[in-house]
């Protein structure tokens, strides 16, 4: 049984994960937003609010390292499913046309991250974009000897900063750096710069991991494990039974000794611990939701896919209305809100994406961010057959 194709060819359940995926990043964006050079899931506020403290626990969860991870997969996943339709001779046109959208990317990533917001989501996505362009035309058996040297060395690299982390760092401080502490806006744009440029740092864990990953999506995209119930039923099951309930625990243990020792502050060993347990998590996510789909269940999961084809037009328009919000002197919101109010606007700007993602694709054909990425020679119409993560 083969998931049922979307307009114009697209497939509802790979566009689907996608946007479920950026709601996780819309989450925890908005959690460390106010927040600069702290945590990933940013700071309890107040710290003696019961509630708070169980909210932030919950993201860290079930968001914090699972939504980045499924997204690099469905970079490789997206791009093996486009050469896919051109057989075994991918033409080089094709190729270059993806190097350029990648790069195209790649720079509004920079100025995102430069003056709009630190995270540095849409730049790793290009540089893996680009990596990946050969990874189509390689023979499977080459792949899988690829993916498993990165993720290798993933383990590796990240197994000794972690462990370094562990054991010989101090307990990271209570007192955040708040954004909305800036008074200008060059200041603000001066704090995104120093911390958008500290990420450089990461590349000697990141890299090998976001190659691991999305590696690992070109090869399930060539085999069509999440299309095809004969080729990928026995993984989802095994992921449903017993990957998805042990990852769960391992997650929901790990975020509760965040909260019990670390409820404010920078970076922990136990964030960094995430990094390894958040792709396992997702991963079970994905064979349950795939499984239950292939099965009849999980339509529900049809109600993302629109939003799954514009996730770069809302993740940017996400980051806008929190500069409105929470930086400096367009509001100074964040202590106001809390963690409370800011998960709670998270969630409600995943649900109004939602809402308004089928309108403007009924409108325009893609999002504007998409149709500039990708250039004015795509039609609207070829280019919704593009499973790409924008």
């Amino acid at each position: 049984m083969q998931a049922a194709a979307g307009p114009a060819g697209r497939d509802r359940l790979i566009d689907g994960i996608r946007g479920l995926a950026l709601g996780g990043v819309l989450v925890m964006n908005t959690l460390s937003f106010p927040h600069v050079f702290s945590s990933p899931a940013g700071v309890v506020e107040p710290l003696d609010s019961t509630l708070a403290l169980a909210v932030q626990a919950a993201c860290i969860a079930l968001f914090q390292a699972k939504s980045y991870p499924l997204l690099m997969f469905l970079v490789g996943y997206g791009w093996a499913m486009l050469a896919r339709r051109h057989g075994r001779s991918l033409p080089q046109a094709v190729v270059a046309g993806r190097r350029r959208q990648m790069l195209r990317q790649g720079v509004l990533g920079v100025l995102h991250g430069a003056f709009i917001y630190f995270g540095d989501i849409l730049s790793w996505l290009a540089v893996l974009g680009i990596m990946l362009l050969a990874a189509p035309r390689r023979r499977l058996r080459r792949l899988r000897r690829t993916c498993l040297a990165w993720t290798a060395a993933w383990l590796l690299i990240g197994g000794v900063v972690w462990a370094g982390l562990l054991i010989g760092a101090p307990q990271p401080p209570v007192a955040p750096h708040w954004l909305t502490r800036a008074t200008t806006w060059p200041e603000v744009f001066d704090l995104h710069q120093v911390a958008y440029a500290s990420y450089f740092h990461q590349l000697p864990w990141q890299l090998p991991m976001m190659l691991a990953l999305g590696t690992l999506g070109v090869v399930a995209g060539r085999l069509r494990l999440l299309e095809h119930r004969r080729t990928g039923a026995r993984l989802w099951s095994f992921g449903t039974r017993h990957l998805l309930p042990a990852a769960l625990l391992l997650n929901l243990g790990l975020a509760a000794w965040r909260i019990a020792i670390y409820p404010g502050g920078d970076v922990s060993a136990i964030d960094f611990a995430t990094q390894f347990a958040g792709p396992l998590l997702a991963a079970g996510m994905v064979c349950a939701l795939v499984r239950t789909w292939h099965d009849g269940g999980a339509r529900w999961l049809a109600a993302f896919s629109p939003l799954g084809r514009m996730t770069m037009s809302f993740y940017v328009g996400h980051t806008l209305a929190c500069t409105a919000l929470f930086a400096g002197p367009a509001g100074a919101l964040g202590p106001a809100f809390g963690t409370l109010g800011l998960f709670a606007f998270g969630m409600a700007y995943w649900a109004a994406a939602c809402v308004l993602a089928p309108a403007w694709l009924s409108y325009a054909g893609r999002g504007p961010l998409e149709a500039l990425v990708r250039g004015r020679g795509t039609t609207p119409a070829r280019a919704s057959r593009r499973n790409t993560i924008t």
